[in-house]
């Protein structure tokens, strides 16, 4: 649970300002971005390696496993029977910092929403379900597919589940979103049924699954640990209406109350 000493907001709101202070803009392919003083920007792999990415995890040999949109628009129960999106992994065969081969890793998935490279597997978020995926002949190839956790619900609108990532417990978390219900097993006994947003997590050999935040958004997104154990995450409409100026960047700490009823 969030029991960790608080790290001071002050801090965090210095190094921010800083950052913005020292900022330089670097253009890429007619793009223009804006990085940290001593950061740029490189290319490493576009089409035909990999065309739509959007969320990607590496190994420990530095292979790139990167999820694949196929663009599809299609409703979602026809996205359900189709699973049009993929899981490619990429390599940087000659060690010149650019990705130069591409395998798929993974196809006939649904839209993946999170990608973790853990313990020889990879973790995918791809509502409403997030699958393990292993390569056990190392051909590139995951040949097994497990439903490491059964989401259960799908919105059509990406309140649903996001992640996975990794804690400093050595357990896997990952976020769902508000409004659809959900029952399960609880963790200590009994049947737990809510319909609220969500912060997971698991063990990754199994067992029952337990919430440890729970409400005050719509759909929380991505979660990111100090090395101290506290937690900071994305969500959409932390506070409503807000001016339009919805979303937050929040610390989760032990028995906080957070914005949107």
């Amino acid at each position: 649970m969030f029991s960790m000493p608080r790290l001071p907001l002050a801090c965090l709101a210095v190094v921010l300002l800083l950052a913005k202070a020292h900022a330089v803009e670097v253009t890429l392919d007619q793009a223009v971005f804006t990085v940290p003083d001593g950061f740029t920007v490189e290319r490493v792999a576009g089409p035909p390696l990999v065309d739509r990415p959007i969320t990607a995890s590496f190994d420990e040999q530095g292979r790139l496993y990167v999820a694949d949109s196929s663009g599809s628009n299609d409703p979602v129960q026809k996205q359900l029977a189709e699973k049009p999106h993929r899981i490619v992994r990429l390599e940087d065969r000659d060690g010149d910092g650019q990705f130069d081969h591409s395998v798929v890793f993974a196809d006939k998935m649904m839209f993946p929403e999170g990608t973790l490279w853990h313990n020889g597997s990879l973790y995918v978020a791809a509502p409403p379900s997030i699958w393990r995926l292993t390569d056990t002949d190392g051909d590139g190839v995951a040949d097994e597919r497990e439903e490491w956790f059964e989401g259960k619900t799908l919105t059509g609108c990406a309140n649903d589940l996001h992640g996975p990532y990794l804690g400093r417990d050595g357990w896997v978390y990952w976020c769902k979103g508000a409004f659809a219900e959900q029952r399960y097993a609880a963790f200590r006994g009994g049947e737990r049924v809510s319909s609220a947003a969500h912060i997971f997590r698991r063990h990754p050999s199994g067992g029952p699954h337990e919430p440890v935040m729970v409400g005050g958004m719509d759909n929380p997104v991505d979660v990111v640990f100090l090395p101290s154990g506290e937690r900071f995450f994305t969500t959409t409409f932390f506070q409503y209406p807000a001016g339009g100026q919805r979303d937050g960047l929040v610390h989760a700490v032990y028995g906080g109350v957070y914005g949107k009823p």
